[in-house]
């Protein structure tokens, strides 16, 4: 279904970004009394645009750019302009309007790129005064720039998690341009070597935990897919994503190299991204089912607990076949264990 909207590009930013529950959007819509581009909140089951506001400024073809949507879908962050192209970062609430979260660099611009779950916990970027976009996380308001070792600056954040803790970001040339997450308890941790010399790692996606990083290394400059893929599990590192999605048992083409992975769902599950093919580049969704560590009682991997593992289950009884204990046959504790583990897979 077409619901209008403007798309990104000549003066215009924001990203198209859906709430947890899919019931709204944030995308740019033009406002017909300034003759600008201005965030909305698009209500998909009502149909219905909501205008966001600005700062009474504005840039080119835009006032104000939605970058992401909280989980809940209460929160709106994202880009707006002051008088002299002065870009701000906001968070938008119902209750409070367009909220200028200001910058700490005098003049100095700055944009909110995700938040978390209730959007309490806000990420993106200060520009410094020698041009370089410094991570930014905004706790209820309050801002803070990231460093990493050596106090070097961490370069632009560009996810959190649903749970607030964890942020990820682009790789900082002072760091080994090494993709990175960081949290308040931790401080700076390194995701990793750069698996491909010369190329900049960048975080587009963590799990509701952060256990779960998805990346991609390129140069920073077009074609966008010239990169290549990988996903982050803590304690495992990075795997390349065709490998990873391979061992899940989903079938990769060998021509498909999944370069650009742009997004990923909360539980890890779900990626979306850009992938090189032999007939050129291609949007891609992968679906991936939990591995045995992580739900050992889904014994037929399809994310959920369910009658078909119990059924699997009694049909193994008394061989090792549906083992979940480690004691090499299908007893009652197995039983016990499968029934614990009963609904969604975590």
């Amino acid at each position: 279904m077409l619901i209008g909207g403007q798309v990104p590009g000549n003066g215009v930013g924001g990203q198209a970004k859906i709430s947890g529950d899919g019931t709204r959007m944030t995308a740019g819509e033009l406002n017909l009394d300034t003759g600008k581009v201005e965030a909305n909140i698009y209500h998909i089951d009502a149909f219905q645009w909501q205008p966001l506001g600005s700062f009474g400024a504005s840039c080119d073809a835009e006032s104000s750019g939605g970058w992401n949507i909280s989980g809940d879908g209460s929160t709106v962050v994202g880009l707006a302009w002051e008088p002299g192209c002065q870009a701000r970062a906001f968070r938008w609430r119902e209750a409070t309007g367009m909220v200028n979260l200001g910058t700490l660099f005098f003049f100095r611009p700055t944009r909110a790129n995700d938040c978390n779950h209730d959007g309490s916990v806000i990420v993106g970027w200060n520009d410094t005064y020698t041009g370089f976009r410094q991570a930014a996380v905004w706790t209820n308001g309050v801002q803070q720039m990231l460093f990493g070792p050596g106090n070097a600056r961490l370069a632009e954040a560009g996810v959190v998690s649903a749970d607030g803790a964890w942020v990820g970001g682009i790789g900082t040339p002072a760091l080994g341009n090494e993709a990175w997450r960081w949290s308040a308890a931790t401080g700076y941790q390194s995701l990793g070597p750069v698996p491909i010399p010369g190329l900049t790692g960048y975080v587009t996606g963590l799990s509701a935990d952060g256990s779960v990083a998805l990346c991609f290394f390129r140069v920073p400059v077009p074609p966008a897919t010239s990169g290549e893929g990988y996903l982050w599990i803590e304690k495992q590192g990075l795997i390349p994503l065709e490998e990873y999605a391979i061992s899940q048992g989903v079938d990769v083409p060998p021509d498909v190299r999944f370069a650009l992975p742009l997004g990923m769902s909360p539980d890890g599950r779900n990626i979306v991204g850009r992938a090189r093919t032999k007939n050129g580049d291609q949007a891609f969704i992968l679906r991936l089912g939990p591995s045995e560590d992580q739900c050992p009682a889904d014994l037929n991997h399809d994310g959920v607990v369910d009658a078909v593992d119990l059924t699997m289950l009694l049909t193994a009884w008394g061989t090792p076949d549906a083992d979940l204990d480690g004691d090499g046959i299908t007893d009652a504790t197995d039983l016990v264990i499968l029934l614990a583990a009963w609904g969604d897979c975590p």
